[in-house]
């Protein structure tokens, strides 16, 4: 049995095209503090864990060195994009390949290998994104997140964020995909949602009672619930946990823009945040073993995953 720790590096003005706020610098900061703390809880974890990127936040000198120095403790670096457009899986083939491509290049550049894995910006696939993926070589994708509830509640706020006058970024994705296999599966590449014969491999993120695992659902429920979350999880034999860059950050402690309150796992303390994650963890290693998701492609591959855990890293 495997858990991987996961984190996406979505840079703040994601955040804000999703509530329709106006647009802000690119250099936020988000990319270098949340990286150093995800480096720090999981050395605590004694684990190796993998970061979604966005290529374009590497032009930044800090957070080049701070995904730098993830990478030279041994965590993977992998690719979430060049610029984390939403509509990335629905562009010309040409100008997905030639995004992916600046990402890979971007990081690369900021920590001496090429990426192994794809996570697409706000799960997206599509028909014709993970074709792509696989001609550029990747090993692996982790985008699909088999979770109805999940859809659900994404176009219920798209509809209330338009009734409030404000026009979000986020798109609604394909049905299908929300109904896709919860285990590691080989997808068909022009149908991501279902079982095929494609090359590189899917590597879903968790759900539980169809409620998406991630660090905002950790967060809400709080340090002292989130053991219970795990209990729930320990016969699962792929456990993939997904965080976001901030839910290592909040609006008291980083200085954010209080209009992201918006997003309401911004509000709370990042150290309760922070907490949590430790919380759900550290049961699951007691039965699982700390992956990758790199590790994770090559045992189900059949190839020796590498050293993942990583104690005092």
């Amino acid at each position: 049995m495997m858990l991987a720790l996961t984190i996406d590096l979505d840079p703040l003005w994601c955040y804000r095209a999703i509530y329709g706020l106006p647009a802000a610098e690119p250099a936020d900061g988000i990319t270098a503090t949340a990286a150093e703390r995800f480096r720090r809880l999981a050395a605590e974890l004694g684990m190796r864990g993998t970061l979604f990127t966005v290529g374009a936040t590497l032009d930044d000198e800090a957070a080049a060195a701070s995904l730098a120095a993830a990478a030279a403790a041994g965590h993977e670096i992998a690719c979430h994009s060049h610029e984390h457009h939403y509509d990335l899986s629905r562009r010309p083939e040409e100008e997905m390949a030639d995004d992916l491509r600046r990402a890979n290049e971007a990081i690369q550049r900021a920590c001496g290998s090429r990426p192994r894995g794809f996570r697409a910006p706000g799960y997206l696939l599509g028909e014709r994104l993970l074709p792509v993926c696989e001609r550029l070589g990747f090993a692996y994708d982790s985008s699909v997140l088999p979770a109805p509830l999940y859809q659900g509640a994404k176009g219920l706020a798209r509809l209330l964020l338009g009734a409030a006058g404000r026009r979000s970024a986020s798109l609604p994705g394909d049905a299908r995909e929300a109904l896709a296999p919860a285990a590691p599966y080989r997808p068909d590449p022009h149908a991501p949602w279902r079982r095929g014969e494609g090359r590189l491999l899917e590597l879903p993120i968790s759900t539980v009672l169809g409620v998406p695992l991630t660090g905002a659902v950790l967060a809400l429920l709080g340090p002292s619930r989130t053991g219970w979350l795990a209990g729930l999880l320990r016969r699962r034999r792929f456990v993939c946990l997904e965080l976001h860059g901030l839910d290592l950050m909040d609006i008291a402690a980083d200085g954010l823009d209080p209009g992201l309150r918006l997003q309401p796992d911004a509000r709370l303390p990042w150290q309760r945040k922070y907490e949590a994650v430790l919380n759900f963890c550290r049961p699951l290693l007691d039965s699982h073993r700390p992956v990758t998701l790199a590790g994770a492609a090559r045992l189900l591959a059949g190839e020796e995953p590498g050293e993942d855990a990583a104690p005092g890293s």
